[in-house]
């Protein structure tokens, strides 16, 4: 039995990874470009299956669902950076926020909250 395996067993909160959960679209062709790695007021990581053009503004959307509803955040971000990830059929790229708005504020401290472990 590995370390890892021990660990995981001995887990008595489930780990939740951000990029499970939060798709970012191209907000012009609603297409998929990949899941968020992480996120915060500033920029993003997305974990895309293409390698993405660095330099590049996007006009990106993430769609957050709350009740039986979707509420969409809708940014632009400058990509600076894109490397493959360990994931060979994966690429890491990295983004600035341009003018975030109160929206991704929003978001990244309900992200925030969620992914804390805190005492009630």
């Amino acid at each position: 039995m590995s370390i890892h395996s021990r660990r995981t067993e001995r887990r008595s909160i489930t780990r939740h990874q951000l990029k499970d959960y939060l798709l970012v679209y191209n907000r012009n062709t609603g297409k998929p470009l990949g899941n968020i790695g992480n996120i915060s007021c500033n920029g993003l990581m997305l974990i895309s299956r293409l390698p993405m053009l660095t330099g590049a503004v996007f006009n990106l959307r993430i769609q957050v669902p709350e009740d039986n509803n979707t509420r969409n955040i809708d940014f632009d971000a400058r990509c600076h950076w894109c490397k493959p990830d360990v994931d060979p059929a994966s690429f890491d790229s990295g983004y600035s926020i341009v003018n975030p708005d109160e929206d991704v504020f929003d978001l990244v401290e309900e992200l925030r909250q969620y992914f804390t472990f805190a005492d009630s």
